[in-house]
């Protein structure tokens, strides 16, 4: 599950998550992906990952249901 943001700071950090995650997807697998490498990548500590998210489904999850 995802967590709904509400201040625009919040929101950003989300979306950041989201935009890294597919950026990453680009270069290789879903399965081949982490927390901890999205985290890295974003030079972001998995605590902030998890204060948004509780697994790294819930992020292509967002960005589906964002779509849609």
């Amino acid at each position: 599950m995802y967590k709904v943001c509400k201040t625009e700071k919040s929101i950003e950090r989300q979306k950041l998550f989201q935009t890294t995650l597919l950026s990453m997807m680009e270069k290789q697998k879903f399965s081949d992906i982490t927390v901890t490498s999205l985290c890295k990548k974003m030079d972001a500590p998995r605590k902030a990952f998890y204060r948004y998210y509780d697994a790294l489904e819930d992020v292509l999850t967002a960005v589906i249901d964002e779509a849609i």
